[in-house]
């Protein structure tokens, strides 16, 4: 009788991982970003509007390197379903980066929205891979 006392891990598991980590960002960039759209004015004015912005901002910026590095492993695991839900996921969260780069720099709502709309798909398809991933 052979006891294995370490736990077996596949080739999917640091997919698994960074999926879960990334949801978790992109689900902490919508919030931050959703709470920033109903209580702050622009130009931001207050103290508590730019800390909630800049919450905003940092968790985007981490789901960006976390896309990044959910787009590397899932390459590295040899599997295309989560290849080509990790190129989405790389794809819309550059779109929304671009779309809250031109909203601050103009004002427009409408860019907001496709920040608002690209979070979305970019939490979808990061869930999908943490589903396809298990």
């Amino acid at each position: 009788m052979i006891i294995m006392t370490q736990s077996v891990t596949g080739r999917n598991t640091p997919v698994l991982i960074a999926s879960t980590v990334e949801t978790i960002l992109l689900m902490g960039a919508f919030i931050a970003g959703t709470a920033t759209m109903l209580n702050a004015q622009f130009p931001i004015n207050q103290t508590w509007m730019a800390a909630l912005l800049s919450s905003h901002l940092s968790l985007g910026l981490l789901s960006g390197l976390g896309a990044a590095l959910l787009f590397t492993l899932s390459y590295l695991s040899d599997r295309k379903d989560l290849f080509r839900l990790s190129l989405i996921t790389v794809i819309f969260v550059a779109l929304a980066a671009a779309g809250g780069l031109a909203f601050y720099a103009t004002y427009n709502y409408i860019f907001s929205y496709v920040m608002a709309l690209s979070l979305l798909i970019s939490i979808i398809t990061s869930c999908g891979c943490l589903v396809y991933s298990l």
